[in-house]
């Protein structure tokens, strides 16, 4: 049977693949960790525009979820899940395509944030 396993030298490489995007949400600071190559192939494929809708907000979610560092994934999920605050999935997306530029390089064409 083959077997595989991870590098140890993965975990202590401080040559990141991308760095880390940080951005301001209504005054607080948010910070994205740069996605490895196995999250970056899984929201390329789960938001492709061939998928349904649902599976597109399905994976922009979890790309939140896999790359926001924890103090910052606190604030997403319970300014998101608040009934309250404005905050809304289409400010989530905007936050989505800026990140995704800064990564890429390459803008999306789509304003605000």
């Amino acid at each position: 049977m083959r077997e595989f396993t991870t590098s140890t030298k993965v975990a202590s490489d401080t040559g990141a693949r991308l760095p880390a995007v940080e951005f301001v949400l209504d005054g607080v600071q948010m910070v994205c960790q740069a996605p490895k190559n196995a999250q970056v192939a899984y929201l390329v494929a789960a938001a492709s525009s061939h998928r349904s809708e649902q599976d597109q907000v399905a994976a922009v979610l979890d790309f939140f979820e896999q790359t926001l560092d924890p103090a910052s994934l606190m604030v997403f999920r319970r300014r998101l899940l608040n009934t309250r605050d404005d905050f809304d999935f289409e400010h989530a997306m905007q936050i989505f395509e800026y990140v995704c530029e800064q990564w890429s390089g390459s803008p999306t064409g789509s304003g605000g944030g």
